[in-house]
Formats: C-alpha cells, sequence, structure tokens
C-alpha cells in the first residue's frame, strides 16, 4: 500500500509473484484517527489497484477487501509509518 497524491495504490503480490488485478473489485478503508474515509479499488494495469480520494497519514489504519476474479474475497490490514 503506498500513498498517491490524489488516494493510494495497492500493488498485488501472490506468493512473490506480480497478481494480475484484471478483474479484481474492492474497498479500501481508510481511518486516520476519528476520520473515517473510503473510496473504490480499482485496477490500474499490471498488479496495481488505486483508490482516489482517500488519505495516509503517518499511523493511519487501512483496511483493503478485494474480490477476486473467480469470486473469491481477500481482506488485508495495513498501519501506515
Amino acid at each position: 500500500l503506498v500513498a498517491a497524491a490524489d488516494g493510494a495504490t495497492l500493488y498485488v503480490i501472490d506468493h512473490g509473484k506480480d497478481y494480475d488485478t484484471a478483474g479484481v473489485s474492492g474497498k479500501l478503508t481508510v481511518l486516520n484517527g476519528a476520520d473515517k474515509s473510503e473510496a473504490d479499488l480499482k485496477p490500474a494495469g499490471g498488479n496495481k489497484l488505486e483508490a482516489k480520494g482517500v488519505k495516509l497519514g503517518k499511523g493511519a489504519k487501512a483496511v483493503a477487501a478485494l474480490q477476486t476474479a473467480d469470486k473469491k474475497t481477500v481482506t488485508v490490514r495495513f498501519t501506515v509509518k
């Protein structure tokens, strides 16, 4: 999970190999202290998913809930350093 000027980029890796995000959808929820923001995660080519309109401040907690092209659900939690 990497902060971007207008949101965040999530790079998806499966067992050390880039995972093609075509057909993957999801939502990124970010908690910055008492502030909560959510954005849809959309494929951005290769192994990238992008979420526009969220801010990843130091100490923020984020949860990415993804659904793969074959309808499997994956949830990942992050703490921003």
